[in-house]
This record gives structure tokens, C-alpha cells and sequence, in this order.
């Protein structure tokens, strides 16, 4: 299995998107002998560090001047999506076909993952804002709320939400995609 995992850190992002990303490439590589890829760009404060002590393969995007038109969450890429979707995707094509891509990123939707089709057989994202639509196949809100079933109506034709423990087994989560269809 060949993933790549899409997530940034910085010191205005923090460092809790690629912690828990390193726990699932972990188990990924542990639990099914996955081949894992981080991308990341290049931030100020990044934690690339972290992910080369833990011994997987980084492609760094990158630096860029922060685009004054952003505003937000997307901030946080520095770039628009659609900059951010052609510097990933020419990583990825350098990769060759990735099995499962993660994407755990506030500043990344729909439009930026529909630019990744043509380069990966599944989208998995990780999200707990509930504050925009994606075009995934499977998506790990990783915090218990009571209005859960609720939190994503709305945000886009592919309903499939995923909730998980410590304990659940990395292949769960990433097989769990196969058990819905697309609406």
C-alpha cells in the first residue's frame, strides 16, 4: 500500500495536524506494511524534523511569500488551493499511484482534492471544523460530538463520516472507505 500523507505545521498552524498524521503513518506502516510519503511545505517553525527522525520520506513544497488575498484558514498555505493542488500533484506523479492520499489541512476542500483524482485511488481527510465541502471517500472526524450524524449535512454529496479511538486499527480506518458508495 502507498500513501501519502498532505499535512503541514508551522508556528501559526501548531503541531497537532502532523502528530496525529505520524501516529496513523505508524500504524500504517506497522499494522499493513504501507510505504508512506509526507508532503509538507516549507513554513516557518515546521516540524519536518519530526518527520524525518520517524524514518518516512518527505517532499517539502515550496516557501512561498504569504498571497495577501487569502484570508482565514486558508492563510495558513500561504498559496491559493489551485497553487498549493499543482506542487502536490507533481509530487505525487513523481511518487507514481498512490494507493490512499490523507489530507489533514483547514485550508484544503473540495476543489483542491478534485485536482488529486487523477493521481490517487482514494482521498481520506481529516477534519473537525465541519466548515466546508470535500470530495472524498472517506472522512475521520477524530472528536466525539453529540450533534455528529448532523455536523456534515450539507457540506457535499459523499456522507461517509468515520469516528475513531486510539485502538481502532489504522486498516479499519483506511478500509472503511470500501464499505460506502458515493451518493
Amino acid at each position: 500500500m502507498l500513501v501519502a500523507i498532505r499535512v503541514d505545521s508551522s508556528t501559526i498552524i501548531g503541531s497537532g495536524h502532523l502528530m496525529r498524521c505520524l501516529t496513523l503513518a505508524e500504524r500504517l506502516q506497522r499494522q499493513e506494511k504501507a510505504e508512506i510519503h509526507f508532503i509538507s511545505r516549507d513554513l516557518g517553525g515546521n516540524l519536518h524534523n519530526q518527520i524525518k527522525k520517524a524514518g518516512f520520506c518527505l517532499h517539502v513544497l515550496p516557501r512561498h511569500s504569504l498571497d495577501e488575498s487569502l484570508a482565514g484558514y486558508a492563510e495558513w498555505l500561504t498559496v491559493p488551493q489551485n497553487v498549493d493542488a499543482e506542487e502536490t500533484k507533481a509530487i505525487l506523479q513523481e511518487i507514481g499511484k498512490v494507493d490512499c492520499l490523507v489530507v489533514d489541512s483547514y485550508a484544503l476542500s473540495k476543489e483542491w482534492e478534485r485536482e488529486m483524482r487523477p493521481v490517487v485511488n482514494d482521498i481520506f481527510v481529516i477534519d473537525d471544523l465541519a466548515n466546508r465541502t470535500h470530495d472524498c471517500d472517506i472522512l475521520l472526524d477524530q472528536n466525539y460530538y453529540l450533534d455528529r450524524e448532523k455536523r456534515y449535512i450539507g457540506l457535499g454529496k459523499l456522507q461517509i463520516v468515520a469516528w475513531t479511538t486510539s485502538r481502532t486499527p489504522a486498516r479499519r480506518i483506511l478500509r472503511g472507505a470500501k464499505a460506502f458508495k458515493k451518493t
